[in-house]
């Protein structure tokens, strides 16, 4: 089956914090949305973090590891791939990635 995605507009790109995470709700989902400006993209991934199962990954500290953008879990530190959404320190656990895109100013998410 094909479902064709929606993409909604959570905001104007300005209000989005760099090199920090930023939580939006969107159809009941929490998306943990990130805007790293070193590598020129904006990164959208599920703020819930299967592992200790909390809401927390928009509050999560960004890095980069071999050339892999990722956020770490604020409470256990669990690094999630922010391309691929696989946990990098234990590949059992991954995050659904959501598409994102800048337009004329807008930040667009699909879902």
């Amino acid at each position: 089956m094909i479902t064709e995605s929606t993409w909604t507009c959570i905001g104007d790109c300005k209000d989005f914090p760099l090199n920090l995470g930023t939580c939006v709700k969107v159809n009941d989902l929490q998306i943990a949305v990130f805007n790293l400006p070193t590598d020129g993209k904006w990164y959208a991934v599920q703020n819930y973090n299967p592992i200790n199962q909390r809401m927390v990954l928009s509050r999560g500290i960004v890095g980069d590891e071999n050339g892999i953008p990722y956020v770490a879990c604020p409470l256990h530190k669990h690094h999630y791939s922010l391309e691929t959404g696989i946990c990098l320190t234990d590949p059992n656990y991954s995050l659904q990635t959501f598409p994102i895109k800048e337009v004329e100013g807008k930040l667009m998410l699909s879902v």
